[in-house]
C-alpha cells in the first residue's frame, strides 16, 4: 500500500475537527477546535474540556485462523454461515462523484432509519479521500452492508467510521431478512480485518464503546463488538472551551431546528396537496384546448 497523508482535519463553519492527533497546538486553545481520539500526551489538555471516549482494538498481527478463533462461538458461526450462503466481500470504489454520492446516501438512509440527528455529507468523505476506504458485503449483486474506514498509514491503524445496512426496511419473511443481514455484517467485519491485515495494518479500531450506560441500543452495540473480543482502550476527545460552548448551544437548539424543518416540509406537502387539483384542472384544460380564465 502506498504511503499517504495521515493528517485528518475537517473545517466547517469556523470550527475545526482534528482526528487521531499526537500533539495539541497551543493556538487551538483560543479557537473552536475539537480533537477526536487524541493519541498523545499534552500539557494543554488541562486547559480543554475532556470528553471520555472508549473503543475496542483488535490485534491484526494475529494470523487469520488465530484472529477468527479469538471471536465468540456465535460470531464464528455467523461468519461461516454467511460464507456458505454465498455472501461476498468487495472494496467499494470512490472513484467519482456518483459513487461517493451513492455511498453517502446509503449511509444517510441507515442513519435516518435509526432516527439519529446527524447526516453524513459528501465533504466528510472527500476531505479524507486518500485515507478513506469503503467495503461492502454483496449477495446476488445487491449490497447488504457497507463499512467506511479512516486508514492511518503511519500508525498502521484502521478506524471504523460508518457501518450501514437497510435491515430496518426489510420484510422478515424474505430470504434476505434481518438475520441474513446480521450474518453478512459479521462476515464483512472479519473480511475487512483480513483485507487491512494484508495491507499492513496492525490495529483495527472498532469505533466507539459505551461505558457505564443503561441505554439498551448502546448496550446492544457493545455486545456486538464484544463478540469480536479485542482490548478496551480509552482515547479521549478534547475540546477547546470555545468549541465546547458553541457545540453546547447548538445541541440545545438542534431539536428545535429539526422540528422547524419537519414543519416546513409538512407545510410544503399540504400546499402541494391543495395545488394538485388546480394543477390537474389547468393541465386538462390545456390538454383539451380549453383556455383557463384570467379572472
Amino acid at each position: 500500500m502506498t504511503s499517504k497523508k495521515n493528517i485528518y482535519e475537517l473545517k466547517y463553519y469556523g470550527s475545526k475537527k482534528k482526528y487521531y492527533q499526537n500533539k495539541i497546538s497551543f493556538m487551538d486553545l483560543f479557537f473552536s477546535v475539537r480533537y477526536i481520539q487524541f493519541l498523545g500526551n499534552s500539557k494543554y489538555t488541562k486547559f480543554m474540556k475532556e470528553i471520555p471516549y472508549y473503543t475496542k482494538h483488535i490485534d491484526l498481527t494475529l494470523n487469520p485462523d488465530e484472529l477468527k478463533q479469538s471471536f465468540s462461538k456465535r460470531v464464528r458461526a455467523k461468519i461461516n454461515k454467511a460464507t456458505k450462503t454465498g455472501v461476498e466481500f468487495q472494496i467499494y470504489k470512490l472513484d467519482n462523484d456518483k459513487q461517493i454520492n451513492n455511498y453517502v446516501k446509503y449511509c444517510n438512509d441507515h442513519i435516518k432509519s435509526k432516527k439519529l440527528l446527524y447526516k453524513l455529507t459528501k465533504r466528510d468523505i472527500t476531505s479524507f479521500l486518500d485515507n478513506y476506504v469503503v467495503t461492502h458485503a454483496i449477495y446476488n449483486n445487491e449490497t447488504l452492508v457497507m463499512h467506511g474506514y479512516f486508514v492511518d498509514y503511519e500508525s498502521k491503524t484502521v478506524y471504523a467510521n460508518e457501518s450501514a445496512s437497510q435491515f430496518r426496511t426489510l420484510d422478515n419473511s424474505s430470504e434476505v431478512n434481518r438475520d441474513f443481514i446480521s450474518r453478512a455484517n459479521n462476515f464483512l467485519h472479519y473480511q475487512d480485518m483480513l483485507y487491512f491485515k494484508e495491507q499492513g495494518m496492525k490495529i483495527y479500531d472498532f469505533g466507539g464503546y459505551t461505558v457505564d450506560s443503561t441505554d439498551k441500543s448502546m448496550l446492544n452495540i457493545n455486545r456486538f463488538k464484544d463478540g469480536f473480543r479485542g482490548e478496551l482502550i480509552q482515547q479521549n476527545h478534547y475540546e477547546s472551551y470555545m468549541f465546547f460552548t458553541i457545540n453546547s448551544l447548538y445541541q440545545q437548539i438542534k431539536p428545535c431546528i429539526v422540528k422547524m424543518r419537519i414543519s416546513k416540509i409538512k407545510s410544503f406537502g399540504n400546499t402541494l396537496r391543495l395545488l394538485t387539483p388546480i394543477t390537474f384542472h389547468l393541465n386538462n384544460n390545456r390538454l383539451f384546448g380549453v383556455k383557463s380564465s384570467d379572472g
